[in-house]
């Protein structure tokens, strides 16, 4: 059981990989990636990217520094004042579950993305932060 008086270190990269089948090179199925790494004074700098895949190909991302506390971290954005996103960590993993006035707009992402699902860990390793859209390093 994790002691949600402790912090765990969410530095690392984690994965959403609920892709189905790879037709004529598409790609059928949800999937993301989140990398973090821990800054002082309980900040995170994350980077999030969500897609939905084949066809339409909708996405949604961000990069933002964002307050750490208990294993938990939620982001808000100007763009859509209904939004929360809410990111739980664990050993394993990070659960995200969204809230938005209208899934079909909410946060700011494309038609219809939205994303209440859990991103494997899969590197606890400091990540070489990149912009999800771009791939360019992010200057700190």
């Amino acid at each position: 059981m994790i002691d949600k008086d402790k912090n765990l270190n969410p530095t690392g990269t984690y994965e959403l990989n609920i892709k189905q089948d790879l037709d004529d090179q598409e790609i059928y199925g949800n999937f993301g990636r989140i990398q973090i790494e821990k800054l002082p004074q309980n900040k995170i700098v994350m980077t999030f990217m969500v897609n939905k895949g084949a066809p339409s190909y909708n996405s949604g991302s961000f990069i933002d520094t964002l307050d750490y506390s208990n294993n938990r971290t939620i982001y808000k954005t100007d763009l859509d004042l209904s939004c929360e996103i809410t990111f739980d960590f664990s050993n394993k993993g990070v659960k995200v579950f969204e809230k938005a006035d209208d899934y079909n707009s909410g946060c700011g992402f494309g038609h219809g993305v939205f994303v209440n699902d859990f991103f494997e860990k899969i590197s606890s390793e400091k990540p070489e932060l990149r912009d999800p859209l771009t791939n360019k390093k992010i200057k700190k």
